[in-house]
């Protein structure tokens, strides 16, 4: 269930907490082999991390997950690094990939030294805080050098969802409200800018993404048919996927991608 947040120009969404126990179990149903060794669908990361970071370059991946970001990283020369909370899916990927440098860290708060890395990539992370993504941010200045780059991704309050949020389709975050069943927050870009320019980043680059995805959530006329498209693997569809990006990411895309610079 999703409310909008006035005071924040975000979305809530109520499913079911991002706890450490949640990505373990979710995790552990996945062929972990299989997922960090195919990297075929990280084309777009590999793009901006070139374009941005040199060759051999130090990265840190906030919120590795299973870790398949980390090994695409390290096959495409970089001095790569993964942390997450999920402690069990960290062992396991650590069993069948010893040689990826992944460790069970808080995104909030880490051991590596300040000034140490030359990129940070955050995909879908801090959205997951009900207290806020602050110390997550404050804490990536911390650890990347003079300007290192920070690679942010997150849900998005899309041209689309502000209009349905200005005509009320949606219904308003409770006043009292437990956050037992909080998942995500779909956060405004311009707000999110703006913080991380507080924090002494300046933005060097936006792009949204997944397209498809924003008009399939919010659009319920099309979604027997979007539906459909969302899921399917065939060819076909994959460029229909991308079409919509190319085409109506500005104004539907359901992520964004913020690069920044520490400054």
């Amino acid at each position: 269930m999703k409310f909008y947040d006035t005071t924040h120009r975000r979305l809530a969404v109520f499913e079911k907490q991002a706890t450490p126990e949640f990505w373990n179990t979710l995790w552990k149903k996945e062929d972990l082999k299989k997922q960090v060794s195919s990297g075929k669908t990280y084309h777009f990361i590999e793009a901006f991390t070139k374009r941005y970071t040199p060759p051999g370059g130090r990265i840190l991946e906030g919120g590795c997950g299973t870790g398949q970001v980390v090994n695409c990283l390290q096959r495409w020369g970089y001095e790569a690094y993964g942390i997450d909370y999920a402690d069990r899916t960290i062992q396991a990927v650590r069993d069948l990939f010893p040689h990826l440098n992944l460790s069970v860290q808080d995104v909030r708060k880490t051991n590596f030294p300040n000034d140490h890395f030359d990129a940070y990539w955050s995909l879908g992370v801090i959205e997951h805080f009900w207290n806020g993504y602050h110390e997550i941010t404050h804490e990536a200045h911390r650890v990347l050098k003079h300007n290192g780059i920070f690679f942010l991704s997150f849900p998005a309050m899309s041209p689309l969802r502000k209009l349905k949020a200005r005509l009320s389709w949606y219904q308003p975050l409770p006043r009292k409200i437990e956050s037992n069943d909080f998942y995500e927050f779909m956060l405004d870009p311009n707000r999110v800018i703006k913080d991380l320019s507080d924090q002494g980043f300046s933005l060097v680059h936006s792009y949204s993404y997944d397209a498809l995805k924003g008009i399939k959530d919010e659009i319920t006329l099309f979604q027997p048919l979007t539906k459909k498209l969302y899921a399917s693997k065939h060819v076909v569809a994959r460029g229909i996927r991308l079409a919509c990006t190319l085409l109506l990411g500005r104004l539907t895309g359901h992520m964004t991608l913020l690069v920044l610079k520490k400054t």
